[in-house]
């Protein structure tokens, strides 16, 4: 573990910075007409779904929560952009500072806190037939906590993994914070539900978000895993390294052979909330400090 502060690079302020902007200005200047008028038409909150194993026309009541309550909009643009703000504070608190009991606390509530909501909010309707994204048409709010949550728990317990270890990769602190970034596309972009229009902008916005958080906030975990296995040649960071590239793989494998749901969709998320736990707050993978050698009597 990091004993004493270190020098965060301005890198990551600036691209967080550049992060934030584009997504307040993102917010504010477009999306807003868009929340407030298009998404709230008859024609927004109708999509084909399965309906007893028939694809039929579904009218959801209000995808974006805000029908009849428009001022909770500016509110949710202020809360989110302050949460996008703060991720450039997770990287100097976790990654280039000590990490005392109060912060290493909050991770570890943020994480226990993401596993039970996404979990929680995975059964808000069938998971063998609804994604995340689906149960947000019904649920919007609590997508957008979903988005929130989950990206709060996996990245600052990715810093705190790296801080732990001594491990530097700038390539995976990158790729993570632009996987965190993708996602609050994805929740602010409601799901077409199963009929997906690939020539339209908000399924393409939609699923490039979600696929961009996928394999971008994963890359950091596997990106470690292999130099842990590997590099430094330690037994369980190989087992588990092997375990965890056999659950994603098995996800793509489930995918192309059964289709999307919400169970397969989980899958790698509670895969990942485990090893960050396993690593993170026991002693399991704590490598052991080679005892020093007595000094020998002149």
């Amino acid at each position: 573990m990091r004993l004493k502060n270190e020098k965060m690079p301005k890198g990551y302020a600036i691209m967080w910075g550049i992060f934030t902007a584009a997504y307040a200005i993102w917010m504010t200047f477009f999306m807003n007409k868009i929340v407030l008028i298009k998404y709230a038409t008859e024609g927004s909150r109708t999509v084909d779904e399965m309906v007893d194993g028939v694809l039929a026309p579904v009218t959801h009541t209000d995808i974006t929560g805000m029908i009849g309550r428009e001022w909770l909009y500016p509110v949710w643009v202020v809360v989110s952009v302050i949460c996008m703000a703060l991720f450039a504070v997770y990287i100097k608190k976790y990654l280039y500072s000590p990490v005392g009991k109060g912060a290493k606390a909050f991770s570890l509530i943020a994480l226990v806190f993401g596993c039970a909501f996404i979990t929680w909010y995975g059964f808000l309707k069938d998971p063998t037939i609804y994604t995340a994204s689906m149960i947000g048409l019904d649920f919007p709010w609590e997508f957008r906590g979903w988005g929130v949550f989950s990206t709060l728990a996996v990245f600052t317990n990715v810093m705190l993994m790296y801080n732990k270890f001594d491990y530097k990769n700038r390539l995976g602190v990158i790729s993570g914070s632009v996987g965190c970034a993708a996602l609050f596309i994805t929740i602010n972009v409601p799901s077409f539900g199963e009929e997906l229009v690939l020539t339209s902008l908000r399924c393409m916005s939609h699923w490039v978000g979600a696929l961009v958080f996928a394999f971008a906030a994963a890359a950091p975990v596997v990106m470690f895993l292999f130099s842990m296995a590997f590099k430094r040649k330690n037994k369980k960071f190989i087992v588990v390294f092997f375990a965890f590239s056999a659950i994603l793989a098995a996800m793509l494998v489930l995918l192309v052979a059964i289709g999307k749901d919400g169970l397969i969709e989980n899958l790698p998320m509670w895969a990942v909330y485990v090893v960050l736990f396993l690593i993170n707050y026991t002693s399991i993978f704590d490598e052991k400090k080679a005892p020093e050698k007595e000094k020998i009597a002149a």
